[in-house]
């Protein structure tokens, strides 16, 4: 029989217009935290990365560091390599006296001369707390991803969120809903969920009459989900960002 989840926010939803004054994915996220572990105005988390080739590949190094502890907390550095479909966590305590965690990577670079990977820290309740998109190469070079507007769709957004609800037939789903503003005809929207090794995508059609497209994933019986953190995203037909949130899924007690 299949197992039956339960939904947790990481994150909450990322708009497209948090990209209308920076290209920078931390400060972009970083409006979106929901921690209640370590929220931002209390204690912020600056990180840090580099990296230096050794053999065939290189050594990345990333470092957090969290302000104004007031007592010991767990943290979790999370590595997500999309071209491999490869993650890697490393638990970090930090304390007071001692507030920075490094975690030093092995990255084989054999097939091609760069990589990226998406290096996020999460709080003991597996939400986010800081996020940076790294570029690295075989030289040991570093660079942020830069998310410029040519990433980001120029259609208008007007709903976007992410609830649990029960659909017509009285089942649990967790439903994506995101509408569009200013159509003047129909207009498709892509809505997915992705987590390593596993796309589910659903091209929708907005219109005038009906600018609100919505998706649902059941959370009872649905052999087709997994515990972990799951992307759920929405994109125009050229793939451009509209809206992105995280979500971790575990599986239902009893």
């Amino acid at each position: 029989m299949a197992a039956s989840f339960v939904a947790f926010p990481s994150l909450s939803m990322v708009r497209k217009e948090d990209f209308s004054d920076t290209s920078l994915i931390p400060e972009a996220y970083g409006r979106h935290i929901v921690s209640r572990c370590l929220p931002p105005e209390r204690s912020p988390v600056h990180c840090s990365f580099s990296a230096e080739p050794v053999g065939s590949g290189i050594r990345l190094r990333f470092s957090s560091r969290v302000g104004g502890l007031g007592g010991p907390a767990m943290l979790t550095h999370k590595f997500f390599f999309v071209d491999r479909d490869e993650t890697r966590e490393r638990f970090h305590l930090v304390t007071p006296d001692e507030p920075e965690a490094t975690t030093d990577l092995l990255i084989l670079l054999a097939d091609s001369d760069r990589d990226y990977c998406h290096a996020s820290v999460y709080d003991a309740e597996n939400r986010l707390l800081a996020v940076h998109a790294v570029v690295f190469d075989r030289a040991g070079r570093t660079v942020p991803y830069p998310f410029t507007q040519r990433y980001v769709s120029p259609l208008g957004l007007g709903r976007a969120d992410l609830e649990e609800t029960v659909d017509d037939a009285g089942d649990r789903v967790l439903r994506f809903s995101v509408g569009l503003t200013g159509l003047t005809g129909p207009t498709p929207v892509v809505l997915a969920w992705q987590g390593i090794g596993r796309i589910v995508r659903q091209e929708l059609t907005c219109t005038p009459d009906r600018p609100e497209a919505h998706y649902d994933v059941a959370l009872d019986g649905n052999p087709l989900l997994a515990c972990g953190d799951w992307v759920v995203i929405a994109v125009d037909e050229r793939d451009r960002f509209l809206a992105q949130t995280l979500v971790t899924l575990q599986t239902a007690a009893g």
